[in-house]
């Protein structure tokens, strides 16, 4: 792919907490229509890489680029209205507004406003459910469905790119897998996705190029279907795929 279809650009990424290093010279790349999965064990970096990129936290060095552009030192909000939406791990919804209230938040950036109707009408489409609950509170909905809001909230930024940050925690298989057949009806509609994943065979299966990260550091990357689970364990440090959590087969 052309570097013209290149959203997202990260080229030597540092970022410390005090005088511990989170990750070390991490480089990735988002190309448009790409679903690019991130995979790590807890505790590697990866939730780091994802707030740097936001602008939640510095890097030391290196840099962030956007289509181009160099978008470290921007605020978050900034860097939003470019066009890259997050879903943070937890979904993190307001649950004293309504799931409508909640769609409505995530249309805030300029360009996000003029096409309201037309990505909720995408978001009900996608996800029928929240159609059927938009006047209820979202503090009532189950775990899968405030995912689904989490997700949906980011299409609504009118995006195109969305980072999903272990959507898959804590639910139930039969849910993940409809929520990442979800991920490829939006993909379809064009919007690319950066996806965090504990878990390997899920992450293959849902990506067309995935990096693995261990101790803050990319130790192996390539289109996702070169990649073996047997050798991603291995630089796992011994990682048994069928103990890990949040399988869905």
């Amino acid at each position: 792919m052309s570097d013209r279809d290149k959203l997202l650009e990260v080229t030597g990424l540092d970022v410390f907490y005090g005088d511990l290093q989170a990750i070390k010279d991490i480089n990735i790349e988002v190309h448009k229509g790409d679903m690019v999965a991130l995979i790590g064990a807890n505790g590697v970096g990866k939730s780091t890489l994802l707030q740097a990129i936001m602008g939640l936290n510095k890097p030391k060095n290196g840099s962030v680029k956007w289509k181009g552009k160099e978008i470290v030192g921007m605020t978050t909000n900034k860097i939003a209205q470019l066009g890259i939406a997050m879903t943070p791990e937890g979904s993190h919804i307001f649950e004293d507004m309504t799931v409508y209230e909640n769609l409505l938040l995530g249309a805030y950036p300029k360009h996000a406003k003029a096409r309201r109707e037309e990505s909720k009408a995408l978001v009900y489409k996608t996800f029928p459910a929240l159609k059927e609950k938009e006047k209820q509170l979202a503090t009532f909905l189950s775990g899968g469905q405030r995912q689904m809001l989490a997700i949906a909230r980011a299409m609504m930024a009118s995006p195109e790119l969305i980072i999903c940050d272990e959507i898959s925690l804590g639910l139930a298989p039969i849910m993940i897998k409809d929520i990442y057949a979800s991920l490829h009806t939006i993909n379809e509609a064009g919007v690319s996705f950066l996806l965090v994943e504990q878990e390997t065979k899920r992450a293959l299966r849902n990506s067309n190029y995935a990096y693995v990260i261990v101790h803050g550091q990319v130790v192996m990357e390539g289109p996702s279907n070169t990649l073996s689970e047997e050798k991603i364990a291995e630089v796992y440090f011994g990682v048994d795929q069928n103990e890990e959590k949040g399988g869905d087969e």
